[in-house]
């Protein structure tokens, strides 16, 4: 943090003393971004294990020395890898005048208000552009220009919650036409082909009107269009993608399984390791398996191509609980908690994968 912010932020606190107000800078804090992540004596690997944190729990952060962080424990403190932690709550002060508070992470989305330079805010998550901040009892979007702090560069990633849309995906085989006018006799504008996503930008019984990534407004049948809500999938063109992608996930056979992991080089759990290899193709998926299973087109078992993602309900129900790129000639690979424990390539139509296997999406085209 640079002298002119700390000024700032001491001018601040003793301000709002003077004042006998209860707004003050709130401790940095931060979560394990898995289970049983160890807390040690010291800030390295081979230092004395303390204890283990599991996401969802708080935790003060006093200080960082390099790749660890410095967290009260236990009426002390312990270490933990930065790697295996996420900075939940950050102290940070605008750097700017008459800077937009947003109510979306975008620059088109309304003004909740302006912050003066200088004012304390608390950043919750973060994506490459912008800062999700505490705001009158909810959230808030300021751009990451106007933002400065010790911790906030290691704010939680928020992409897909940045990025959820309505929108729509066609399932007619054949193409959907768009029409005009909310009519079977109005004008053919076009015939978008299966799988097609498009903006949706209001929903009737019969009719949607949609948008389409050309810009062209008009309506289509509600009855072969899925309409959905998340993060849209940017496809690639040609099938043969595929193989790329099962190429670059088998890089990361062998990398251990950590729950929430989304790091393909230490660690990562079913749906972070699906959602990691696509992002490096720049496609964003949604990030839990069973959100995931609403990105791209469905594809049945028999149709299976290379990169079409698998989803089985390993947990004894009907809810997806794991998901799993397929590689072709009826393997997958994906990332296990169970006895091959990491990343591993494993067959689809045998002992438990075909027990547990639900359906498959086509994200690529």
């Amino acid at each position: 943090m640079g002298v002119k912010k700390a000024i700032k932020q001491v001018c601040m606190t003793a301000l709002f003393v003077a004042l006998g107000t209860v707004t003050a800078f709130a401790a940095n804090a931060g979560q394990a971004s898995g289970t049983d992540v160890n807390v040690r004596a010291e800030a390295g690997t081979d230092a004395e294990v303390l204890g283990k944190i599991n996401k969802g729990t708080e935790y003060e952060i006093l200080d960082k020395a390099g790749n660890w962080f410095e967290i009260s424990y236990n009426d002390n403190s312990g270490f933990v890898s930065a790697d295996y932690f996420e900075v939940t709550k950050a102290d940070a002060a605008i750097d700017g005048s008459s800077v937009n508070c947003r109510e979306k992470a975008s620059t088109s989305a309304g003004s909740l208000g302006k912050f003066a330079d200088g004012d304390y805010v608390c950043v919750t998550g973060q994506n490459d552009s912008w800062y999700r901040i505490s705001y009158k009892g909810g959230s808030a979007y300021v751009s990451k220009d106007y933002v400065d702090g010790d911790y906030v560069k290691y704010a939680a990633k928020m992409d897909s919650e940045a990025e959820t849309v309505v929108y729509g995906v066609v399932t007619a085989e054949g193409g959907l036409k768009l029409r005009k006018e909310a009519s079977l006799i109005s004008v053919v504008l076009d015939v978008l082909p299966y799988g097609t996503e498009v903006n949706v930008d209001r929903v009737g019984q019969e009719w949607v009107r949609i948008i389409t990534d050309g810009g062209v407004k008009g309506y289509v049948s509600a009855e072969y269009l899925s309409v959905r809500e998340g993060v849209r999938t940017t496809r690639s063109a040609g099938s043969g993608n595929g193989a790329a992608v099962v190429s670059y996930g088998k890089q990361f056979i062998g990398t251990p399984y950590v729950w929430g992991g989304t790091n393909l080089n230490k660690g990562v759990d079913c749906s972070g390791f699906v959602y990691s290899v696509y992002k490096n193709f720049g496609i964003t998926l949604n990030r839990s398996s069973y959100t995931m299973v609403n990105n791209g087109v469905e594809v049945s078992k028999s149709n299976l191509q290379a990169g079409d993602l698998v989803f089985f309900n390993s947990g004894g129900n009907s809810r997806i609980c794991h998901v799993g790129i397929y590689c072709g000639d009826g393997t997958y690979v994906h990332s296990t908690d169970g006895a091959a424990y990491g990343v591993t390539v494993t067959d689809l139509n045998s002992g438990y994968s075909a027990r547990t296997y639900v359906t498959a999406r086509r994200v690529l085209r």
